[in-house]
């Protein structure tokens, strides 16, 4: 077989070859490895020759990805939260009681965080530089969340499982609760007993009965 042709068919081994897959793929190594990086050492230690070799891929590939060592920071922001509001977006089934979307949306957000302890500690931290950019990111992302636990928290009480509260007070209650939560608490206990336990007890604040509205989630 003619090679040119064999290429310009983007067929490898007799399987297509989908650039966008692998684009993504190295994309999310490049990122996976700043976010080890900048999680855990002061920014101007952080070099792009640095995160290159942890990502496995050639200094060149990585500014084809993000332009400046700036870009790639802002970029391990924006994507850890954009992943953090599609995951508990996804988890609140609209088929399900809106007692239980709260609950599991609560639940997910503890344990999203919890299993990227990196995006926590680098979330944490600041770099001076970069504050006006960073702070956009951020209001954005909040902004999204804020909306998500709003509408939730209206429908309960439009619905009458949730008492007549202010729906923003509670909004901020519950990001502040959760992010406590994540920070203070330690490892005492079992991440996923303790993110139930405070879905109950936010859910109760609200004056639902949450045993009252479980269904549980059938594979």
């Amino acid at each position: 077989m003619n090679r040119t042709s064999a290429n310009s068919a983007k067929i490898t081994n007799g399987h297509p070859f989908h650039a966008y897959d692998e684009q993504a793929a190295k994309r999310q190594r490049i990122l996976a490895a700043a976010l080890k990086l900048f999680a855990h050492e002061p920014y101007q230690a952080v070099t792009m020759d640095r995160v290159a070799e942890a990502a496995g891929v050639a200094k060149g590939t990585l500014y084809l990805y993000f332009p400046s060592k700036d870009a790639l920071y802002l970029g391990v922001l924006s994507d850890g939260l954009d992943t953090a509001y599609r995951t508990y977006q996804a988890s609140a089934d609209p088929k399900l009681p809106v007692v239980e979307r709260l609950r599991r949306s609560i639940g997910v957000m503890v344990e999203f965080f919890d299993q990227r302890r990196d995006f926590l500690q680098f979330y944490a931290t600041e770099e001076p530089r970069l504050g006006e950019a960073r702070n956009r990111i951020i209001e954005g992302s909040r902004e999204r969340a804020f909306n998500f636990f709003a509408s939730l928290i209206e429908e309960g009480i439009r619905i009458g499982v949730f008492t007549r509260v202010d729906p923003r007070l509670a909004t901020f209650t519950i990001q502040g609760a959760i992010r406590s939560l994540l920070l203070y608490y330690g490892p005492s206990r079992p991440v996923s007993e303790i993110s139930r336990e405070l879905g109950n007890l936010i859910l109760r604040a609200l004056g639902a009965s949450p045993a009252d509205h479980f269904k549980p989630v059938h594979s």
